[in-house]
């Protein structure tokens, strides 16, 4: 006997073809969680894994955080989940999910990630680390769950995670969330940390291209760089007379823009002769290199001297200056799509999961539902959109109905 039915949908919204598009992604979901090995005992669990799994996401939709909170949602929501889950045997506790959390491989939930954004030829892979503080227990001494990820805007999902080991750094582990991915055709920029030349030869490998920050961790190369961008930059007089004034050889892209009453100028300034610098090869496929200066102030009409920021860039792609520019400046999605979100919008550093597996996973699954309310047709903020679903089941059908189509019995 069937115990479920499909939802009405209840709203008229025509999606857009890239909607669409997504749409049919997450339609895959419940097969792909089916895919995943059980690490139970066969024949012990009272609940299928991508039963507890859809359950444990669509709690995190609902603005739940915890193991404890799913276990509350499932039992007073479970009227609910069954017009889409069987869940012949009830509501899973919080020991089920907290059990299941503990003994999945975070790789396996990763592969699940990676099928979903699909081939990386011609996508950015943006690399940047965020720790997450509410995994330290001080009476244990276990330090703080620190992940390297790779993370492409495209599809707002990461493709790898890479747990930087105990006293270590995230050098150290860049390696080997590189030896991870399929990068081939790919675009990787990635900052400071990953401005090294063996970490260039590693990306050229594999068949991609890449935009490393050059800070002072490389205080030779960045000194050089410096140096040689501040001989070719526009007098004083041209400046002030409107003029570029930047040597010839130097391709140059400006845009201005004035934004909640800041308003800011960046210049993106490219060489592609690098025979000035005798130290270039040392980065492997090194075809640019790059110089962002970004002045910014309050209001555009103000006596005030504007704060200039300098930075540099080495990249062995050959986009334009625009390209360039656009790349640089989309590396901090990976701040504002994602950290951000997960640290205010779901309060990963206030969870206190201590198992370094289970707030592994607890993770991926926060960037599972970011990406499911991404995919819905309704409007609205992460944020509002996980309240909402909290507190009105038919806006939690309209924007999750698509991610149990055809579940059943």
């Amino acid at each position: 006997m069937r115990v479920w039915m499909e939802a009405t949908p209840i709203s008229t919204l025509s999606p857009s073809p890239q909607a669409q598009a997504e749409l049919q992604e997450v339609l895959r979901l419940k097969e792909l969680f089916a895919t995943l090995p059980d690490p139970r005992v066969v024949g012990r669990v009272l609940h299928s894994l991508p039963e507890v799994l859809l359950v444990a996401l669509c709690a995190m939709i609902c603005d739940c955080e915890d193991f404890t909170d799913m276990g509350h949602f499932a039992q007073s929501q479970l009227p609910w989940l069954r017009q889409f889950i069987p869940l012949r045997n009830g509501a899973p506790s919080h020991d089920v999910f907290r059990n299941v959390f503990l003994a999945l491989r975070p790789d396996d939930l990763l592969e699940i990630m990676e099928l979903w954004v699909g081939d990386l030829a011609g996508k950015q892979v943006t690399i940047d680390g965020k720790v997450s503080r509410g995994a330290k227990d001080t009476h244990t001494g276990k330090s703080a769950l620190h992940i390297l990820r790779a993370w492409v805007s495209e599809a707002s999902l990461s493709v790898g995670h890479e747990v930087c080991a105990e006293k270590s750094n995230e050098l150290e582990a860049l390696p080997r969330l590189l030896a991870k991915l399929q990068l081939h055709g790919a675009i990787v920029t990635i900052d400071a940390m990953g401005g090294h030349p063996d970490i260039a030869r590693l990306i050229q490998d594999a068949g991609a291209d890449y935009i490393l920050a050059l800070k002072g961790n490389e205080k030779e190369a960045h000194q050089a760089v410096a140096a040689h961008f501040e001989s070719l930059r526009p007098t004083p007089e041209a400046a002030a007379a409107g003029e570029q004034g930047w040597a010839e050889g130097c391709e140059v892209s400006t845009t201005r823009e004035q934004n909640r009453g800041r308003y800011e100028q960046r210049e993106v300034i490219v060489l592609r002769d690098v025979g000035w610098w005798p130290k270039s090869w040392r980065w492997t496929g090194l075809q640019s290199v790059i110089c962002v200066r970004r002045e910014t102030m309050r209001q555009r009409h103000t006596t005030e001297n504007p704060a200039i920021e300098t930075h540099y860039y080495l990249s062995s792609s050959l986009a334009d200056a625009a390209e360039l520019g656009r790349l640089i400046r989309n590396h901090w999605s990976v701040e504002n799509q994602c950290h951000h979100l997960l640290d205010v919008t779901y309060h990963e550093d206030h969870c206190q999961v201590r198992d370094k597996a289970a707030a592994h996973n607890l993770t991926l699954m926060r960037e599972l539902s970011t990406k499911v309310l991404k995919s819905s047709a309704v409007k609205g903020s992460i944020r509002s959109k996980r309240k909402r679903c909290c507190l009105d089941p038919a806006f939690r059908t309209e924007a999750t109905q698509h991610i149990f189509h055809g579940f059943g019995a």
